[in-house]
């Protein structure tokens, strides 16, 4: 049975509480199937659970942040997770994921509000599995990545997928969390093994979700066996967009920071006549951490590093291509690799 009511319409929490259970909600969002219990906080690092839902009346849930001490009921957790400007997102986004579905988890937990008779879902220090819950492309999705340049075809073929939930499972103990409303994995597999990061662009708190080591590389597996060049350069984002854009094949570490290992850069050296180093320019900050990081690869390697000038006001190549244009864009890069 569906809510009965049109997506376009705004619910307020009255409504949506008398349609489906703050319970319900919990379970979809985080897995929360015993109440009281204490779990790792998912508004930020918790290393130590130390966040506490409870209810009082059996219809109504309250959390509490131990270590910030943030409380509040179902609808201000959920609005802090997906860094909401007002709780009517929050209300909105949960109406549009929860419309019609009538497979809603539904919780079957033994009231306590007692502190000390708390669940604790702990967490130690054995290794974490990350997966995700893969949904369909929507409508701004697309328009999120085409503002870069970046087509459906493009982020196909580079296996990037949007997500609805993210899944934690540690000591047999699986926390899902809904992703936000733009949200999306990057798969890669690396001599056989499939490892993912997830990519909230919006997030305060949780933009980045990862569990590739620091010898993977994005778009490697995609990269043309020969070719006369390659674009080193900061995330897949920027790397998606210069080669769709320009038709110059790219790629990227997992951050700026990590350093390449000299057989994959020598490997790069002997499969393209050219290899460039187009990391960020962070013109805004005194220290441009992003110049610093390219320029300490490209002197390692005898690589010639490339950068956006100031003049354009886009740090990255992603944000040239938004703030430029396509053409001005292509004439940029091309006249930095001296095409």
């Amino acid at each position: 049975m569906g809510f009965g009511k049109s997506r376009k319409d705004s619910m307020s929490i009255n409504e949506l509480s008398s349609i489906v259970s703050e319970s319900k909600i919990l379970a979809y969002y985080l897995g929360i199937t015993e109440l009281p219990c204490l779990i790792h906080s998912p508004l930020r690092v918790d290393n130590h659970p130390s966040l506490s839902l409870n209810t009082y009346d059996g219809e109504h849930i309250f959390f509490r942040d131990f270590k910030t001490q943030e409380r509040g009921n179902t609808f201000n957790l959920l609005q802090l997770m997906w860094g909401h400007t007002t709780i009517q997102e929050t209300i909105n986004k949960i109406t549009e994921e929860l419309l019609d579905n009538s497979n809603l988890l539904e919780p079957n937990y033994t009231l306590n509000s007692k502190l000390n008779n708390i669940k604790e879902i702990k967490i130690n220090k054995t290794p974490v599995t990350l997966q995700v819950k893969v949904r369909e492309w929507k409508d701004y999705d697309i328009a999120y990545w085409k503002q870069y340049g970046i087509s459906l075809p493009w982020l196909k073929f580079s296996c990037t997928y949007p997500i609805s939930h993210i899944i934690i499972t540690k000591d047999d103990q699986k926390i899902v969390i809904g992703a936000e409303k733009y949200a999306y994995v990057y798969v890669e597999f690396k001599d056989g093994v499939e490892s993912i990061k997830i990519y909230q662009p919006y997030s305060i708190n949780h933009k980045w979700s990862n569990n590739h080591d620091s010898s993977v590389w994005d778009l490697w597996q995609q990269l043309p066996q020969y070719g006369d060049d390659v674009i080193i350069t900061s995330s897949r984002k920027d790397a998606l967009c210069i080669w769709e854009n320009t038709g110059i094949p790219s790629c990227s570490l997992q951050a700026e920071s990590y350093f390449p290992k000299k057989q994959v850069v020598e490997e790069l050296k002997f499969r393209f006549k050219n290899v460039w180093v187009l990391y960020d320019n962070d013109w805004e900050k005194k220290d441009n951490p992003g110049r610093t990081l390219g320029a300490k690869i490209a002197n390692e390697f005898g690589l010639p590093q490339i950068e956006i000038n100031q003049k354009y006001l886009s740090k990255d190549s992603s944000d040239l291509r938004k703030n430029c244009g396509v053409e001005m864009f292509r004439e940029i890069i091309f006249k930095l690799i001296n095409k």
